[in-house]
């Protein structure tokens, strides 16, 4: 499935930081904001306490209830899903083709190489010549827009290295956002409870908005559970660089205390 990006031509580009120009969330809304375009398909849709007592979590987690609740429930493989899994983990030499890549990126901007395994799982199947109907490029299927503003040529999105990293910036600028609105200072990123990383895939999907707004379109719905998925499936292990166990972490879905805000 390839992500609903949905540009407006006319939105200006907020103020750039040294490494990203998105620092603005309202200008990230103007660029993505799925809404504006499409009102008819946002519904509202239950939510789900996520399982683990309130206890176990650390007090910087402890947001506001709804920040705490899963939009989608915690997702179960289906048969479809067990064929895809099985069927890519015959194609190993595509489907760990960019490990060093993602464990590169990963890296710099201090993100979960496993997300982004299973974000470019879902969005290509690690096609890097991957293109959507609205644009969308490479194996992360970034917008030139979005590139753009992230410093990196739209028309090197189909290489693989540029690819790469316009997809793990903007996931990062995603995840810093995140940590602004619900204040998980103290928290690292690679260590992101269930209830931020649906947000941050959603809004991947659909613009920033999502990132604390329960009406999801049902397609993005259906993406995060994909995304999620794919996170907890062999696919998205790293088995191509030899010390790749020791830096992808595991998925947990709450946060262990302790660590600091990248």
């Amino acid at each position: 499935m390839m992500s609903l990006w949905l540009v407006l031509a006319a939105a200006p580009l907020a103020a750039q930081e040294p490494q990203l120009a998105f620092a603005n969330p309202a200008s990230l809304s103007r660029l993505f904001d799925a809404s504006i375009a499409r009102p008819d398909l946002a519904v509202d849709m239950p939510v789900m306490r996520a399982d683990a007592p309130p206890a176990a979590r650390p007090a910087a987690l402890r947001a506001s209830t709804l920040h705490q609740q899963l939009v989608v429930p915690i997702p179960r493989e289906t048969p479809a899903y067990r064929r895809t899994f099985k069927r890519m983990l015959t194609q190993l030499d595509k489907t760990d083709r960019y490990d060093d890549l993602i464990l590169k990126y990963a890296r710099r901007y201090r993100i979960d190489a496993r997300l982004m395994k299973a974000v470019m799982a879902a969005e290509s199947e690690f096609d890097h010549k991957a293109l959507s109907p609205a644009g969308a490029r490479g194996l992360m299927q970034v917008m030139p827009a979005t590139a753009e503003g992230l410093k990196i040529p739209a028309d090197k999105l189909y290489d693989p290295e540029h690819g790469v990293k316009a997809g793990a910036a903007f996931l990062q600028e995603l995840l810093r956002n995140a940590w602004k609105k619900f204040k998980l200072k103290g928290v690292r990123y690679t260590d992101a409870p269930e209830w931020i990383m649906q947000r941050v895939i959603a809004a991947y999907h659909a613009g920033p908005r999502f990132l604390t707004s329960t009406r999801w379109f049902g397609a993005t719905r259906a993406y995060v559970r994909k995304v999620m998925l794919f996170y907890r499936s062999k696919v998205t292990d790293l088995r191509r660089p030899v010390n790749a166990a020791s830096v992808a972490p595991s998925f947990r879905e709450f946060v262990v205390p302790g660590g600091t805000l990248h």
